[in-house]
Parts: structure tokens; sequence; C-alpha cells
């Protein structure tokens, strides 16, 4: 099954935003490894209280997001440490979440996309990001 324009056009924006985040920025810093998407996305739903946030289509999208961008783009990396088929089916849960809890249809369709593909889109991410360092002064024009 392959993938729609909206969903390519979708990961590539993920990527573009991550690629122009600072990891300094202390309100918005994106998560720096998989460790700190467990701590700042699921952990605080183990809590008693639970983790109001985890509850808001667009805090799931965002960890589905981070999810996707370090253990599709940066899976080489990961794969040493993680088991990266439970962080594909955690990103694609967030990415689930979010879909169902979203009122805009169109925009649900596509995260309901994303989630179904989310392996191949890692995939796809750790591909690209192989092909970048391994051809990095090969311009093709």
């Amino acid at each position: 099954m392959g993938a729609t324009q909206a969903e390519t056009l979708y990961v590539a924006g993920i990527l573009a935003y991550y690629a122009q985040m600072s990891r300094s920025d202390p309100l918005m810093s994106p998560s720096g490894s998989l460790y700190e998407v467990l701590d700042n996305f699921v952990l605080p739903g183990l809590t008693p209280e639970g983790a109001p946030g985890l509850q808001d289509p667009r805090i799931l999208e965002v960890a589905g997001s981070q999810t996707l961008l370090l253990v599709g783009f940066f899976r080489d990396q990961m794969k040493k440490r993680h088991n990266l088929e439970w962080y594909d089916q955690l990103g694609s849960g967030f990415f689930g979440r979010a879909s169902e809890r979203l009122r805009e249809k169109k925009k649900a369709d596509l995260l309901r996309l994303v989630a179904q593909h989310f392996s191949m889109w890692a995939v796809i991410c750790c591909n690209m990001s192989r092909t970048l360092r391994e051809e990095r002064y090969l311009l093709k024009i």
C-alpha cells in the first residue's frame, strides 16, 4: 500500500520543522532521545492522576512527530539502545489517538493514515538519512 501525497508532504513537513528547531530553546525544545519521549509523553500517563495533556490531540501529534523523527531519521543511531518496533507502535498510537480526538475530519484522516503507515515512514526516513550521510557531497542538479 502506497502513501498519499498528503502523507508525504506531512512527513516532509515534520522533518523540515525539526531541522529548524534548536535543542536549546527552553520552551519548545524537541526530544533529543527516545528516553525523553518516554519521560515526556508516556510515563506521565502512568501516574494515578494521569496526564491531562495526553488527551490533547495537539500534544499527541507532537509526541508522534518527535517519535517519528527519532525512530525514523535517527533509526541507525537508536537501534543499538532501543526496541524500535515498540517505539514504532508507540508513535503509531500517538498519531492514532490524536486522529480520534480531532474534530477536523481532513486532518484526522491524515493522522490516521500516518498512524497506519508509521513503520513504513520510519523506514523511509531512515533511508533518507542514510542517503544524506553517504552522499553528502554529491549534488544532483
